[in-house]
């Protein structure tokens, strides 16, 4: 039973990881199924055979996932070592969080080394809870920077204020976890005797955990707000002004560009064609505002809807296209699938007048194949035509 009881915990141990690194790495989510169970297996049968109180088991979990995203995901060595930074950040974070929520609420002490794979499922729990909400939190602060294009005093304000705030937060948390953790060490609750390195580990962590905090918020901010900015939006100095979204001329650049990038580097690279159903319908039926409210509506879900490095491009009219990098065209139908779902959402909703739905036809890019952009772009132009052509006649 007890054996059982270690397979389980260890377990969601290994799912806290995979949540945590769907959360922080865009294309984790992307990639299939058998190499995120894998890596779940992998993690469980860590978690049962080594004890993650112990700091070299730490850095031997911590060298596994870099190996992994580099290696099976393909990430560089850079962000592979930067996304399992932010997720021990995270997860340190949350398990004191819940050690400190243990001994306010649960009135136990609880070794926020391990709190993810303990057996206490008040502590799971509260950890769970804790997790999601600085994941979410996470997300949110990576997708309001990804919007930002520049910058006016109004929002530098924010940026100095919002950091500055967070700052003393996580000062006061820390220094308020610090004490915690004095107190329960005089209390005596855990036998230092027996246990030496856990004053050690503590205050080690808590130093540490300090640090890290103050150069992840300020690398977030300066790889968001400086570098990202420079490199992504060098591209967007030229966007359609009724959707916010590149425009034709930046767009073609673009993807000439990220062909060339294809061809140097090996990666995967997929266009898809995209057309705006029943434009002209609206526009008679409703009238030409509802009908630029459609193309609006329709280019923000999209775009919401990409990855974080994925580009979307006006070509004119009710036509778009959508620029995968680093994928090929079954990933970049899945992304799709997920984009049809927000449609069918916001039909459902009835918030709008029309109803939101798009013809596309996608293309991977093939050097032998595809020697131009107007190419590449051109058959995808005649898949999406070919899908514009079988829904009009599914209709008839």
């Amino acid at each position: 039973m007890a054996v059982l009881s270690k397979l389980l915990f260890s377990a969601m141990g290994a799912l806290a990881i995979l949540y945590g690194l769907r959360g922080i790495v865009p294309e984790f989510k992307e990639q299939t199924r058998s190499k995120s169970i894998a890596l779940a297996v992998i993690l469980t049968v860590f978690f049962v055979f080594f004890d993650v109180a112990i700091l070299k088991n730490v850095l031997f979990l911590c060298a596994i996932l870099i190996y992994y995203l580099k290696w099976v995901y393909g990430r560089s060595s850079f962000i592979a070592s930067l996304s399992i930074l932010f997720l021990y950040l995270i997860l340190i974070l949350t398990s004191m969080i819940t050690s400190n929520l243990g001994v306010l609420l649960l009135n136990e002490v609880l070794d926020f080394r391990k709190v993810f794979v303990s057996d206490k499922f008040n502590a799971l729990m509260i950890f769970w809870l804790m997790y999601v909400i600085l994941l979410r939190y996470y997300q949110l602060i990576m997708k309001i920077f990804k919007k930002i294009t520049h910058f006016n005093s109004r929002i530098e304000r924010l940026l100095v204020v919002s950091n500055v705030l967070v700052f003393s937060f996580i000062v006061a948390y820390q220094k308020m976890t610090f004490i915690n953790l004095v107190k329960i060490n005089s209390t005596g609750l855990i036998d230092v005797a027996q246990s030496s390195s856990v004053p050690g580990f503590m205050n080690s962590t808590y130093v540490l955990t300090t640090i890290l905090t103050f150069s992840v918020v300020i690398l977030i901010n300066r790889l968001s707000i400086v570098d990202n900015n420079m490199e992504n939006y060098k591209y967007k100095a030229e966007t359609d002004l009724m959707t916010g979204v590149l425009s034709r001329e930046a767009g073609l650049t673009y993807l000439k560009e990220e062909m060339m990038n294809s061809v140097i580097k090996g990666h995967d690279l997929t266009v898809a064609y995209i057309d705006i159903n029943d434009l002209k319908v609206v526009n008679d039926k409703y009238g030409h505002k509802e009908g630029d409210r459609l193309i609006k509506v329709l280019s923000g879900i999209i775009q919401n809807n990409l990855r974080d490095f994925d580009v979307i491009t006006r070509l004119g009219g009710d036509e778009f296209m959508v620029i995968f990098r680093k994928c090929n065209i079954l990933q970049a139908r899945k992304v799709w699938y997920r984009i049809t779902d927000e449609f069918l959402k916001t039909n459902t909703n009835g918030d709008y007048n029309f109803k939101i739905s798009a013809s596309v036809g996608f293309t991977e890019y093939h050097p032998s194949k595809h020697s131009s952009v107007i190419q590449l772009i051109h058959e995808a132009d005649e898949a999406m035509y070919l899908q514009k052509k079988s829904i009009k006649a599914a209709r008839l």
